[in-house]
């Protein structure tokens, strides 16, 4: 006779609870062994287990449950070997998805950090890498600008790409002509892409200043910028750059939200 276990201890082994074992024997995909037809207890054989551990690891996968029972029903090793191989993939990319998106948690942690070293100074340069951007118009409705549709078109574009996003938005004002002044919306890019709306980032070095406050008083923050750059003769190379540090993802006080504002220039300011 093989060696039986009750639910219960079926659940302990495999950390599960009763009510999905329960489950999974009214819907079919594993029924016990044994059923006591006194007491109602439900037994399972050490047999049932490598099915129930295959249950489980592809239900973790998000395999749905009628596909894992029509599996089970009709499952030779070559159909298995294929789905386990298949399964094994998906697992690869969510690693992969998953990596990408701590990476991307631990820059906008240190950004947070980095706020305080930034309240020592009003303007200050730094070294910035080249980087691709896939920024689009930003697009107007009823002649104002609609930056939740420009932001829309961007995940909807992304999405075609598969690509993960994770908030790491912006945007790209252009002065030249000053009589054309153009505004881009953008997502930065952990990976290059080949997409008309793609752009690079060129890397140099950039003066930066730092808006405290809601987004509808950032001009004053550029007026204090570009009249720094004039008083100081410096030269821009570019567009201006705003990145959101802190915005209504880390808080929803508007008032406690700060932006990046950068520009290439020529030559270094201290």
């Amino acid at each position: 006779m093989d060696l039986q276990f009750t639910s219960g201890q079926v659940c302990k082994i495999f950390g599960i609870t009763k009510q999905t074992l329960l489950f999974y024997d009214k819907t079919g995909i594993l029924k016990p062994k044994y059923k006591d037809p006194n007491n109602g207890y439900r037994y399972y054989t050490l047999a049932q287990f490598d099915l129930l551990y295959l249950i489980l690891s592809l239900r973790e996968t998000g395999i749905p449950l009628s596909k894992i029972k029509s599996l089970l029903a009709q499952r030779t090793v070559n159909e298995t070997s294929t789905i386990l191989k298949n399964q094994i993939s998906e697992i690869q990319n969510k690693i992969e998805n998953l990596q990408t998106a701590k990476s991307r948690l631990y820059k906008n942690l240190i950004q947070i950090k980095q706020i305080e070293e930034m309240k020592d100074y009003e303007f200050r340069v730094k070294a910035v890498a080249e980087q691709h951007l896939l920024a689009m118009p930003v697009q107007y409705v009823n002649g104002f600008p609609d930056y939740y549709l420009t932001l829309l078109k961007i995940t909807e574009r992304m999405t075609s790409y598969s690509i993960p996003f994770y908030w790491n938005v912006g945007c790209i004002t252009t002065l030249e002509p000053l009589e054309d002044v153009k505004e881009s919306m953008f997502v930065a890019l952990d990976n290059a892409i080949v997409d008309q709306y793609v752009r690079l980032k060129p890397a140099g070095n950039y003066l930066c200043t730092y808006h405290n406050g809601p987004y509808d008083t950032l001009d004053d923050t550029y007026d204090k910028l570009l009249t720094y750059i004039k008083s100081n003769q410096l030269m821009m190379l570019g567009d201006l750059y705003e990145n959101y540090i802190i915005n209504n993802l880390a808080t929803e006080d508007e008032t406690s939200y700060i932006t990046e504002i950068s520009v290439a220039i020529s030559n270094g300011v201290k």
